[in-house]
């Protein structure tokens, strides 16, 4: 049984120079140009989200006591490793926060009710305090999840497994509020006079399909390579499920949030659907909804699909382009003049640096530890697994 996974010589430059790129592009973004600030928010969520997501997978099977995933939960639990990049970047967003937020401007703070009403939550030291805190509070929980999975390995203990139940029920319930929360300081304050209550679900929607299109990626990327070769298809067919139900979440909260808004025709509410459904960004929103739900949902409508390689990469590659989309259409339509969508090397450069980064992470935590729980009670049930 394939225990240990190697990081390739080849495969190791190509992620260097893809990181390198998206560091450099970074590094000259800062020198020269505002507009690289709200591209650092948006790498530094989206690259939290895959990390998030992955202990987010581990812990719904350990609470729901599922087995099927064990043969591949060394993939979710890899992906975690993306939260120090994460957090790295969000530190890095502080500096940049003036370009970003308006609340950070006490002078428009200090004419503006709404703001001024806000500011005891929103203002720049709490901001910067908070951010340590959502990051902690995923350190904490998840490290011994992780810590539990591999010491399994050592002892074949099955107190490790009931361990585990108690700490991802804590990882479902404090870090997911951690993670709605988060939305709503990071993501939903860049326009601070709108608000929904269900944007942090609408979030983590995208987000989970985002972290189950990585997974099933680097699933497929390892089988190919001749590692986890106890990878059936009827783990990706059931990986495939989760991934057509929430592309129909997603659509769901898509739909409620803007009918719900647009329904009441509120003016400080309307306003933020006004300028991203007309002119470029209205063409954004339309290529959104069709990246994150009718191209995937259609495609994976199909048993056979759900169990090809070929069709479930073109989706997963999709839903990846899609949420990259979806978090400039929150971030960018409120910071960029005359309501035009840009998109130049800097994007670009820092997409690359994000693919980059993200997969040699992962790849390399992936390669310190078996690529198999192989002392995990439910191992067997796993590789049985008919579907």
């Amino acid at each position: 049984m394939d225990n240990k996974f190697k990081l390739e010589q080849a495969l190791f430059y190509k992620l260097s120079i893809a990181t390198a790129i998206g560091l450099f592009t970074l590094i000259l973004g800062i020198l020269f140009t505002e507009r690289v600030w709200p591209n650092i928010l948006l790498a530094a969520w989206y690259i939290t989200g895959i990390g998030f997501s992955g202990l987010m997978f581990v812990a719904i099977h350990y609470v729901s006591n599922a087995g099927w995933a064990v043969a591949i939960r060394r993939i979710p639990e890899a992906m975690f490793s993306a939260m120090f990049i994460g957090f790295g970047l969000m530190v890095l967003v502080v500096f940049g926060a003036h370009h970003i937020y308006e609340w950070t401007h006490l002078d428009v703070v200090a004419n503006d009710p709404i703001l001024l009403g806000k500011q005891p939550w929103l203002n720049i030291t709490s901001f910067t305090i908070r951010i340590p805190i959502y990051f902690g509070i995923w350190f904490l929980i998840g490290k011994p999840i992780l810590n539990h999975s591999r010491k399994q390995d050592e002892n074949g203990d099955s107190i490790h497994t009931q361990k585990n139940v108690r700490w991802s029920a804590l990882w479902l319930y404090i870090g997911g509020i951690a993670f709605v929360i988060s939305s709503f300081d990071w993501i939903m304050s860049v326009e601070p006079h709108w608000f929904s209550t269900i944007f942090g679900f609408y979030n983590f929607a995208g987000m989970f399909n985002a972290g189950l299109s990585t997974m099933i990626i680097l699933l497929i990327f390892l089988r190919r390579s001749g590692y986890l070769t106890v990878l059936k298809n009827d783990h990706l067919f059931e990986l495939a499920r989760y991934l057509f139900g929430f592309t129909a979440f997603w659509i769901y909260i898509w739909f409620c949030q803007h009918m719900l808004i647009w329904y009441a025709n509120i003016p400080e509410e309307t306003g933020y659907y006004l300028i991203r459904h007309f002119g470029a960004f209205g063409a954004m929103t339309a290529l959104n909804i069709c990246l994150n739900w009718l191209i995937p949902f259609t495609i994976l409508l199909f048993r056979k699909t759900k169990r090809s390689e070929k069709a479930l990469l073109i989706v997963s590659s999709i839903i990846l382009i899609g949420h990259w989309i979806d978090l400039y259409i929150m971030i960018f339509p409120a910071l960029l003049k005359n309501n035009i969508p840009v998109f130049g090397v800097l994007e670009v450069g820092i997409a690359i640096g994000i693919l980059g980064g993200t997969s040699w992470v992962i790849l390399n935590s992936l390669s310190k530890w078996n690529l198999i729980p192989k002392r995990d009670a439910y191992l067997e049930e796993s590789l049985k697994l008919n579907t």
